[in-house]
């Protein structure tokens, strides 16, 4: 439920996907739990293992790639297809967080990764491969340290989390290696591994505790946070103190609540079900704001949950359990199979449903990626979550140095800025999560590089900075403060303002209302509350001294926005960022620089 809540926007629960967390160590726990009673009795199998497990989790998750696809023929534009259908095929076999880990990236706003989800049970099937394997091979040869072969796992695989979640965040989130240590930490549970307490009374407290560490995590957490390591040990030690100790008092009587229990029933097709049903909304709607929307998709993926659980889930469960392993199997090649088909026949009907100009047009803008990537931000090389300063800025000698300094609409700008300079230097200086103003906070490798910069600004190797970022109105102080120190050593700042935004990746969006014959489907996914920024900032900038240029004049002189540039082609290429081309009008509509 927290995951649930979480996508369907649900305010004050941005830890929402802790939700994951708190399975895995479920998962890691019962699964243990049956490997061990079976192998007591000499009748635990690996045949037997994996027949389960696809009995489990593959039907319905089969049944719902299925759906997802056919509906995306008919949803869906050209351009998104590959993500769906790739993405499709992975998670078929259980390997979607292999396939997000390597496809997921800083410009992909994925509103059509409809299948995102589907990273967990890729983790969770990837660990129950070697997991019996291991557990075999300790029971078999070393009986006696089992539960110090299951804490050397969790110790070593929470270590590789630390690490990574600091130099590779996303393989450290979608990767096995760095998730592990959440499901073995159940395992312990199942061994044995938590104190036995003789006081109930006391039992029932460290439960309670246990279930107020897992509403903590859901309320107070979010994605500015490293994860999974160290902060998911607050979901994921609430979840042990509950399975371990909640055997009686107020944390054992919420969760034997019977409504309580049969969303636990129904848990795993609400999973599977919610994201494809909000992700299909907002397709079509845009972001979502009020209340009643929100939980009229909380209340759709219970229901699909509970359809799939009844219709799916539960047949499936007592039909497969009782055939045999070779059959099963056989099954399951053969429902993976037809996955893998219904993704290459899929491309044709959905092309052929989906022909119009803008429809063209997004396709264009998706196989334009890596040159953009290359040509327009330099990503990974001054853009960034940090970059190499010593190469993005060396000012020259006898020339005047012009350092563009921001985030990604920082960067989006370099090129046709530097293009539109004259005999200037300029130099890009952009990294991801911090404001570039004097004083930010955020990681270190954002506010050393920015600090670095104005450094060099006071000491008079930069004369002149461009600051762009994506700014609130809440920034006007920080950027006046900024330019107030700046201009005491002589530095010119120009500040341009917050971006044009939409609900949706702008292209997508031109295609979807041309299907639609309606062309005010546009401006109702812009994102105008954000235009009462503008004046805000505009009269901060100037009243401290420094240069501003307006996006929003830019794109939408006189309250009409801006579709296409000057070739006919959609002008950003994704929720707000512009194509090179239109960053190149932009620079040209305000130089000199």
């Amino acid at each position: 439920m927290p995951v649930v809540l979480l996508h369907a926007q649900f305010a004050r629960v941005d830890g929402g996907f802790v939700g994951v967390d708190v399975f895995f160590v479920i998962s890691g726990f019962l699964i243990t739990q049956i490997i061990l009673h079976e192998a007591a009795r000499d009748s635990f199998t690996l045949t037997g293992f994996y027949r389960r497990r696809i009995a489990r989790i593959g039907p319905a998750l089969w049944a719902m790639l299925a759906a997802v696809m056919i509906a995306g023929v008919w949803l869906l534009l050209p351009s998104d297809w590959p993500e769906l259908s790739v993405s499709a095929m992975w998670a078929a076999g259980f390997g979607a967080n292999l396939f997000f880990w390597r496809e997921l990236d800083y410009f992909a706003f994925h509103e059509v990764a409809l299948l995102l989800h589907t990273w967990s049970l890729g983790v969770e099937e990837q660990f129950y491969l070697f997991y019996p394997l291991l557990l075999g091979a300790i029971l078999r040869f070393s009986p006696g340290r089992i539960r110090t072969s299951l804490w050397m796992l969790t110790i070593g695989s929470f270590g590789l989390g630390l690490v990574l979640a600091v130099r590779e965040p996303q393989a450290g989130f979608y990767l096995l290696p760095s998730r592990a240590w959440e499901l073995s930490m159940g395992g312990l549970l199942a061994v044995g591994a938590a104190p036995r307490i003789g006081s109930q009374a006391f039992e029932a407290a460290l439960a309670l505790l246990g279930l107020g560490m897992i509403a903590a995590s859901v309320y107070l957490l979010d994605n500015g946070n490293l994860f999974p390591a160290p902060w998911a040990l607050l979901p994921c030690i609430g979840t042990c103190l509950v399975i371990a100790y909640g055997r009686s008092g107020p944390a054992f009587a919420f969760l034997s609540f019977a409504p309580v229990r049969w969303i636990g029933r129904i848990s795993y097709s609400t999973y599977l079900w919610h994201w494809p049903i909000i992700v299909f909304y907002r397709l079509e709607y845009g972001l979502f704001q009020d209340r009643w929307t929100k939980a009229g998709l909380v209340l759709a993926s219970l229901a699909a949950g509970a359809i799939s659980y009844y219709a799916i889930e539960l047949p499936a469960m007592r039909t497969l359990r009782q055939k045999r392993p070779g059959l099963v199997f056989a099954l399951a090649g053969v429902a993976i199979a037809g996955i893998f088909a219904m993704a290459f026949t899929g491309k044709s009907g959905n092309e052929a449903i989906n022909q119009s100009e803008a429809a063209q047009s997004a396709a264009y803008l998706a196989s334009q990626a890596d040159q953009r990537r290359s040509e327009q931000f330099r990503l990974h090389q001054c853009f960034g979550t940090e970059i190499e300063l010593d190469e993005c800025l060396v000012p020259v000698p006898d020339r005047i140095d012009v350092a563009v300094t921001g985030d990604s609409y920082a960067a989006q700008l370099w090129r046709a800025i530097s293009e539109n300079a004259g005999q200037k230097r300029v130099h890009q200086v952009t990294v991801l999560r911090c404001l570039p103003v004097v004083g930010t906070t955020g990681p270190s490798a954002c506010t050393t590089t920015y600090d670095a910069v104005f450094e060099q600004a006071r000491a008079g190797r930069i004369q002149e900075l461009v600051l762009a970022a994506r700014w609130h109105a809440t920034d006007a102080p920080k950027i006046a403060k900024t330019i107030t120190a700046l201009k005491a050593a002589g530095v010119k700042v120009t500040v341009v303002g917050p971006p044009v935004e939409y609900d949706q990746s702008f292209p997508r969006l031109l295609a979807v209302a041309e299907r639609r014959g309606d062309s005010a489907h546009i401006e109702r996914l812009r994102r105008s509350e954000r235009d009462a920024i503008d004046p805000v900032l505009a009269r901060s900038v100037k009243a401290a001294g420094g240069r501003y240029i307006s996006h929003l004049e830019f794109e939408c002189p006189q309250g009409r926005c801006r579709w296409y540039d000057s070739r006919g082609l959609p002008i950003h290429f994704d929720t707000g960022h512009l194509t090179l081309f239109a960053a190149r009008e932009f620079a040209r509509s305000h130089a000199p620089w």
